[in-house]
């Protein structure tokens, strides 16, 4: 449909152009993914039988529906879902309808009402699949019901449908998040046994998890086995390594650990540096903190607002408001625009050490 918008007389065109020709099923995800017109997409639907004669389907349906929920309008999707199901169409939802709403009812917090449709699915010979399980599961463990999803895996492996590696993800993440690592290695085993094979997403949820509670060596081990697996570590995984490390004053292992990255081919990205060199600014290793910046800088990183603050800060604590200044100098001579933190760190070293008549703010307005 090409790069048009809303208000665009050539785009209505276009739009009536498709909907005379009956496409409907092109021209609801074109009006999605082009052009962000979900409530266009409804009034259409609405248009198909009198004014296009054109017949709606449970494609058409599912299509707009769609439309509706990835634009994130979860409550319009009900609405939506709601008129044309209860209403005098002689559309019955499909399997993909039932788990677009249900998608929807999570979303909204609304997990209970989910678990009703899910519920009533069978009545209507609409068996749930995988997606139908991972959706409430997730929703169920956002809502602090982890054991309730658990049931559901039981539940779905009774009826014959068989969990994902994503299925296991989603339980994974639940129980990482409150900091059960017992149930999380349970999880793993049960996932073996039923041949899924960790993937990306299961090493860095796991990772994140002995992060979180400060059990950096288990992560680091995992790393190493993440690889073994010919499973690929990703920014995530260097990201959440490294900040774990920093957090508990161990820089310099994180800097290590980047070296690790770069010898695999990987490049760290401006949040790793920045975490890095705020870190080993407040362990006092200003001299290895400046000399990771000139090797970010050697190898191409560009440095993002984040990094140059993290730099500003460092240098502050130190009391070498000359080198900051000239940090910040070269941050908006290159076109980054400094942020409050950037602003509030050169502030807090002046009036540290009694120079508050250079403040930096004056005489940028100056």
């Amino acid at each position: 449909m090409g790069s048009y918008k809303s208000g665009d007389s050539t785009f209505y065109s276009l739009i009536e152009n498709y909907a005379n020709s009956c496409d409907f099923r092109t021209l609801f995800q074109g009006l999605w993914e082009r052009a962000h017109l979900p409530e266009k997409a409804i009034e259409l639907f609405g248009r198909m039988v009198d004014e296009f004669q054109c017949r709606r389907t449970v494609r058409s349906f599912n299509s707009v529906l769609n439309v509706v929920i990835q634009e994130g309008l979860f409550h319009r999707a009900l609405e939506f879902y709601d008129c044309v199901v209860g209403g005098k169409t002689s559309i019955s939802p499909n399997l993909l309808s039932f788990n677009l709403i249900i998608k929807a009812m999570c979303k909204l917090g609304l997990v209970d009402r989910a678990i009703e449709v899910f519920r009533e699915k069978p009545a209507q010979k609409c068996e749930p699949d995988v997606f139908t399980y991972c959706t409430l599961m997730d929703g169920l463990c956002k809502e602090d019901r982890i054991d309730e999803a658990v049931l559901l895996l039981d539940e779905m492996q009774i009826e014959g449908c068989f969990p994902m590696s994503v299925t296991f993800n989603v339980l994974i993440n639940g129980w990482c998040k409150k900091g059960n690592m017992a149930r999380v290695t349970k999880l793993v085993d049960n996932m073996f046994l039923k041949g899924c094979v960790p993937n990306e997403v299961t090493y860095n949820t796991i990772i994140n998890g002995l992060c979180l509670k400060g059990k950096l060596d288990k992560a680091v081990s995992l790393l190493e086995r993440m690889v073994a697996s010919k499973c690929v570590p990703n920014d995530v995984t260097y990201g959440t390594l490294i900040n774990g490390l920093v957090k508990q004053g161990r820089s310099v292992d994180g800097v290590c650990l980047l070296s690790s990255l770069e010898e695999r081919g990987h490049h760290g990205n401006g949040y790793v540096y920045s975490a890095l060199v705020s870190g080993l600014f407040k362990e006092g290793k200003s001299e290895e903190a400046m000399g990771l910046w000139k090797k970010m800088v050697e190898k191409g990183c560009q440095p993002n607002v984040v990094v140059y603050s993290a730099l500003t800060d460092g240098l502050c604590r130190e009391g070498k408001l000359d080198e900051a200044k000239e940090i910040l100098c070269e941050m908006v001579n290159k076109g980054c625009t400094p942020n409050a933190f950037t602003y509030s760190s050169l502030i807090k070293g002046f009036f540290k050490t009694g120079n508050s008549q250079k403040d930096p703010v004056v005489e940028r307005d100056g």
